[in-house]
């Protein structure tokens, strides 16, 4: 028999050995050209940068490698280093709904007997692995777990637990009572970050939507209180709704302090964004919007469309979401806005006047 027909015979059965073999690559995905086993064995490493490095290979894995990853890095958040539990919850976190496994092993890190940096990736990891959850006993498990980090010591843990309650949403629900305290946060008061977690507080009320709603005194005052920067305040307005008659009226008076009351500690770019937020929650309110009319038309001079046409589409934008209700504003929109010689000041002009003639 020569070579090569012996050859020929062989080479089925070394074919089905192969595939038999728990070394062929498709056991070992690499990941940007490195076998995962390197870079798992890497996040365990003394060395903090190789550990780092492999912590930011795994966060970009890809996302079919990414259920191969998950088991091998659960592990590490019992470990006895810190710095591995750190980095284990970080990457699962990264992962979201996918890493849901993880959960039961996540929980233990948010207990005072773990480094503050472990309580606050912990409670990242959880609100990102729960975005959106459906309500059940084991979302109830975390949420009262987060609940007891809202007087943590430390300022980071209280605002990632906080966070972490709206990125769950409404089934994290029965946090809502304790946000009144986060709304002051005042027992640490020299500490800045304190200011974050307040509004933490509020973007986790406008997370709960209508649910929120027995906070929106509160994020009025909020909003009335800070400077025209932060829109945490009045997106939470926004996302709650149109609960009471006097949200409107709040909103288009903090428009005009923020437009025509001087320096409020704010840059100009911060508080042309500002009142984009005020005009977004204006449109998302409809016809319930009426009120803020007026202010509306003000900003609509010829002189004004000219000179901020991107204000002038908000604003035609918003007039458009108002609908019949902004009849007022017809005459107005055809002299100032159709003539414009700004084609988008011209589309969103048009389209506000379809809306408002709408019968």
């Amino acid at each position: 028999m020569t070579k090569l027909s012996i050859l020929a015979t062989l080479a089925p059965l070394l074919f089905f050995l192969v595939s038999l073999s728990p070394a062929r690559a498709g056991d070992d995905p690499e990941i940007g050209g490195t076998p995962l086993s390197k870079i798992v064995t890497q996040l365990k490493s003394d060395n903090r940068g190789l550990q780092l490095r492999a912590a930011k290979a795994l966060n970009e894995a890809p996302v079919e490698v990414r259920e191969r990853v998950i088991p091998s890095v659960v592990p590490l958040l019992k470990s006895e280093r810190e710095n591995d539990r750190f980095v284990a919850a970080q990457v699962l976190g990264e992962y979201g709904p996918k890493a849901r496994v993880a959960v039961s092993e996540l929980l233990p890190l948010l207990e005072g007997t773990q480094f503050e940096r472990n309580r606050a990736a912990a409670a990242k990891a959880l609100g990102l692995i729960l975005k959106d959850a459906a309500a059940s006993d084991e979302v109830e498990k975390v949420t009262q777990a987060l609940m007891k980090c809202f007087t943590d010591k430390y300022s980071d843990v209280r605002r990632e637990a906080v966070t972490a309650c709206g990125m769950i949403g409404p089934a994290a629900k029965s946090c809502i009572p304790l946000l009144s305290d986060r709304f002051n946060d005042t027992e640490w008061l020299k500490d800045a970050e304190c200011y974050l977690v307040r509004r933490a507080a509020a973007w986790t009320t406008g997370r709960m939507g209508k649910l929120g709603a027995v906070h929106v005194d509160k994020l009025i005052s909020m909003m009335h209180g800070n400077a025209p920067v932060d829109t945490e305040f009045v997106d939470a307005i926004g996302e709650i709704g149109p609960v009471q008659d006097n949200l409107v009226p709040n909103i288009v008076d903090k428009m005009e302090k923020t437009l025509y009351g001087g320096y409020q500690g704010a840059t100009g770019p911060q508080m042309a964004n500002y009142v984009k937020h005020c005009q977004d929650v204006l449109a998302k309110f409809g016809g319930k919007s009426e009120k803020s009319v007026d202010l509306q038309l003000r900003l609509l001079t010829a002189e004004q469309v000219e000179r901020e046409p991107a204000r002038a589409v908000q604003t035609l934008n918003a007039l458009a979401a108002i609908g019949p209700a902004a009849a007022k504003a017809v005459a107005t929109i055809e002299s100032n806005c159709l003539k414009s010689k700004n084609a988008d000041v011209v589309k969103a002009a048009e389209a506000a006047l379809a809306k408002i003639k709408a019968k």
